[in-house]
């Protein structure tokens, strides 16, 4: 028994809680400035909509944590736990950056408009004062692309592949943002009222993320078995077959589920779409998400 994985493990152990515990200290400090996240979550009236939101985080934290310590050598314990140290704080900074970002594309995005409940529409307006399901469920879709880009990128260039990680780093980040255009277009609607971030920010249906949520979910795992595949001379802007693949099983996915959604109007008259945007039927979303997720593992089975 190889008891340095013992020690590795109560170090990374206690790091990990750690850097839980710094996330929460960012979100109370800068991104949630002006709201409490304690209030929120241990006051009189628990806020379900933040929790939800910092559970998203927690799970993209512990996501790269595994991957840090996933790609550390384990050649000495006083070299590799520094390493794995400085590479959180550098991410965790990063995602927090990112995460502001994110906030101030939505607020351009929706300008003065109001949401349905006459509040101006901003992140943490819609988490803390309308206590938005929804819009916590788009906030982990968000930690899902951002966490899988993020985990491509190798800080100290143990592999020798730096420039080839960075770029597929960016081709997820594009990926998951095609794949959300993509739901958005053909699930919820064409044009600019019942898009993605109308449903999530506006409309408060958590509906549509949940829908959102198996979609990327199956896509984004998906397309790291395959460059896993992949020569790591290569990268997702250098490999056009990788896109076509991945453009392949995404309309056969879809084909699917319009076959499902027509199959189900002929037989019982239920229009999914009606479901999902106009009914805010969060049962459905539930189970649209599923089956979405389903189609995608299936064939992620078949590239282990």
């Amino acid at each position: 028994m190889q008891w340095s994985i013992a020690l590795y493990f109560v170090a990374y152990t206690l790091i990990g809680v750690a850097a839980l515990a710094v996330w929460w200290l960012i979100n109370e400090l800068v991104l949630t400035r002006g709201y409490s996240v304690r209030r929120a979550v241990f006051g009189a009236t628990p806020n379900a909509a933040v929790a939800l939101e910092m559970l998203g985080g927690f799970l993209a934290i512990s996501y790269l944590i595994h991957a840090l310590i996933s790609m550390a050598p384990r050649t000495a314990f006083r070299l590799d736990v520094p390493s794995v140290v400085i590479s959180i704080v550098i991410l965790l900074v990063l995602m927090a950056v990112l995460r502001l970002l994110m906030a101030v594309l939505l607020r351009v995005w929706f300008g003065n408009r109001k949401d349905r409940q006459g509040d101006y529409v901003t992140f943490n307006n819609e988490l803390f004062r309308q206590r938005n399901i929804a819009t916590s469920l788009f906030s982990t879709v968000l930690y899902i692309i951002l966490v899988a880009g993020l985990t491509q990128l190798d800080l100290w260039d143990l592999e020798g592949y730096r420039y080839q990680r960075t770029m597929n780093m960016l081709g997820i980040w594009l990926l998951g943002t095609v794949a959300v255009l993509i739901h958005s277009f053909l699930y919820l609607g064409y044009g600019p009222k019942n898009n993605i971030l109308h449903e999530c920010f506006h409309d408060n249906n958590p509906a549509a993320p949940l829908s959102l949520v198996g979609f990327v979910a199956g896509l984004i795992p998906l397309n790291h078995y395959l460059l896993i595949l992949m020569d790591p001379e290569q990268h997702m802007f250098s490999s056009l077959e990788h896109w076509q693949f991945l453009g392949a099983i995404v309309l056969y996915v879809l084909v699917a589920r319009g076959v499902l959604q027509v199959a189900l109007w002929v037989t019982t008259g239920i229009n999914l779409r009606r479901e999902l945007v106009l009914n805010d039927n969060v049962a459905w979303g539930l189970l649209d998400g599923g089956l979405i997720f389903s189609l995608f593992y299936i064939l992620m089975s078949l590239l282990v």
